[in-house]
């Protein structure tokens, strides 16, 4: 029976309990260790430029996303970043290996199917939330400095786009990848995983109400299209167009990105109907291009034989017996019957006694003496 993607930690020859509790274990002390050096070098970095007060400004505000600081912004997202080699390290030390089908059924990171996914999640997002935007500017315009799109906001735009799919990523793997499949090593059906990993999502980002409801919402688009697709890769396509566009937009100062102090409930409509939207896309394109949605089953190895026991007591000390081939034996051909050969060419006609010194012929004459 083919395995989906929550189940293939469990669906393997090589399962155990303990491994991926363990991996997770493994992935926060790598995370805080990756994390002091980062903190490190942010320190190097500012006691050399600015100064240690933009450290301890940073410090305060750490998560917070500011675009404001691109310093600030750049730090905190590779906090985020540095999460997907420390979950991904974790599972290659304890298993179940190989580390690939973290990643998709197929047992690797199908880069196609991500970059024809990424196609569709910036045309809707930018779409569905680029038009929420541009309805609140008919209604209440922007003033957008020539200035700042020339200067600070291409920098600031330049940096989303080098980093924030990887943070995107990052969460892929933590959220929709090793918690989903720690989870669905407990339990075969698929909304279980789903429903545990979204509170989780939820949990790591400081929003006010409405905009925790809008990360629920995309959390849970995201962990059923991942079981839908096989992967992560949609997720993450998604995750990355979502992001990408509501930064940008940030950068270029029609709205915070982070600051949902105002949010209510209309402002759910995008994330709603983009969600949704990407989900039947998706589907649609998956079913046409018959993607891979399952592992087929892996056969288990086979059992290792048995040490006799007791030993043998000889076992350990007398040197093995090599046994020589077995030789094939060929009867010798029968000797051809006497009245069918005459005797040999080279054979003369023998007298019935011969003499003392036979010469070959005898006269006729040689039994004389007898008469």
């Amino acid at each position: 029976m083919s395995t989906r993607y929550h189940r293939l930690a469990r669906e393997t020859p090589a399962y155990a309990w303990w491994r991926l509790p363990v991996a997770g274990l493994l992935t926060v002390v790598l995370w805080i260790g990756a994390g002091i050096v980062l903190v490190v070098v942010a320190v190097i970095a500012f006691a050399t430029g600015s100064g240690l007060d933009q450290f301890e400004a940073w410090a305060d505000g750490a998560g917070e996303l500011d675009l404001q600081h691109l310093d600030f912004f750049a730090l905190d997202m590779l906090s985020i970043i540095i999460a997907m080699p420390a979950v991904l390290v974790a599972v290659l030390i304890t298993g179940p290996r190989p580390i690939g089908y973290l990643s998709s059924v197929a047992g690797r990171l199908r880069w196609k199917w991500l970059a024809l996914t990424g196609v569709v999640a910036f045309a809707v997002f930018i779409a569905t939330i680029g038009g929420a935007v541009a309805l609140g500017e008919a209604t209440d315009p922007t003033e957008i400095s020539p200035a700042e799109i020339s200067t600070r906001a291409l920098v600031a735009i330049g940096l989303i786009l080098l980093l924030v799919p990887f943070q995107a990523a990052a969460e892929e793997y933590v959220f929709r990848g090793y918690i989903l499949q720690l989870v669905g090593s407990w339990s075969r059906f698929a909304f279980i995983p789903v429903v545990v990993s979204v509170p989780l999502f939820v949990a790591g980002h400081a929003y006010e109400l409405w905009g925790l409801v809008d990360v629920g919402i995309f959390g849970l688009m995201a962990a059923v299209v991942t079981i839908r697709t096989g992967g992560l890769e949609a997720a993450i396509a998604a995750h990355t167009a979502n992001n990408v566009v509501l930064f940008v937009l940030d950068a270029l100062g029609m709205f915070s990105a982070t600051d949902d102090s105002d949010a209510g409930p209309l402002d759910l409509v995008p994330t709603v109907v983009s969600s949704v939207v990407f989900l039947v896309l998706v589907e649609l394109l998956a079913r046409r291009k018959n993607l891979q949605r399952t592992r087929p089953p892996i056969a288990p190895p086979p059992p290792p034989q048995a040490p006799m026991w007791p030993p043998v007591p000889y076992a350990y000390w007398w040197p093995p017996v090599t046994q020589a081939p077995p030789q094939q034996w060929h009867p010798a051909p029968a000797p051809p019957s006497s009245h069918l050969a005459g005797p040999p060419p080279s054979a003369s006609a023998a007298p019935a006694v011969p003499g003392p010194d036979y010469p070959g012929e005898l006269p006729p004459d040689w039994d004389s003496g007898r008469r």
